[in-house]
């Protein structure tokens, strides 16, 4: 119980870096209902997000966000509960992949916390919420699930740098998605199942 404790605190202290996301979590309930609060700051971002980049448009352009390096995430200084959190994900997008593949979908989400178009975060790019949740397993709730060994293995050799697909973004397997958006992105490589694009 103190370890599952200590992990949603990190987590929290890591997601709460404004006085208004404070806020948020302090007017939710606590306990039971932590799941929910992570799920409310990180939608309260997103509509933080969505509106600087309303304010922002041009037109049709797309605003792009400059990212502070100083402030994203370095490969390899993730919170705990974060690389969970990562593991959970490869774990759930990955199974039954090959072992390069449970990497390179390591690799693509801490890929999206470094490209200016994506959040900064891990926890924010997998709950990243434009028109739907981003993966699967977030919609279909299998990013409760506990992660495999392998998973762990992959998120550790994605966080030491390793990224067979050689900057990826996005993937998606082509027998499950009809999706013009993803299948129009440049290809980068196909392992497994999955198409890693830019």
């Amino acid at each position: 119980m103190l370890k599952k404790f200590l992990a949603m605190f990190l987590c929290f202290s890591f997601l709460l870096g404004s006085p208004a996301e404070a806020a948020i979590f302090n007017s939710q309930n606590t306990g039971a209902g932590t799941k929910a609060n992570l799920a409310t700051v990180a939608r309260e971002k997103q509509k933080a997000g969505l509106k600087k980049d309303k304010e922002g448009t041009a037109g049709s352009k797309k605003t792009v966000k400059k990212k502070s390096h100083n402030n994203s995430p370095k490969r390899g200084q993730c919170s705990p509960a974060e690389l969970e959190l990562l593991a959970r994900l490869v774990h759930a997008e990955a199974q039954g992949e090959p072992y390069e593949g449970k990497i390179a979908v390591a690799a693509t989400v801490l890929n999206r916390t470094e490209d200016p178009y994506y959040p900064d975060s891990i926890a924010e790019v997998i709950y990243e919420y434009n028109h739907g949740y981003q993966y699967c397993p977030v919609r279909n709730g299998a990013i409760n699930n506990p992660a495999d060994k392998q998973a762990w293995e992959a998120v550790g050799e994605a966080l030491a740098g390793k990224d067979p697909t050689g900057g990826a973004l996005s993937f998606y397997n082509p027998a499950q998605t009809n999706n013009s958006w993803i299948r129009g992105r440049p290809h980068l490589k196909g392992i497994g199942n999955h198409v890693f694009v830019k």
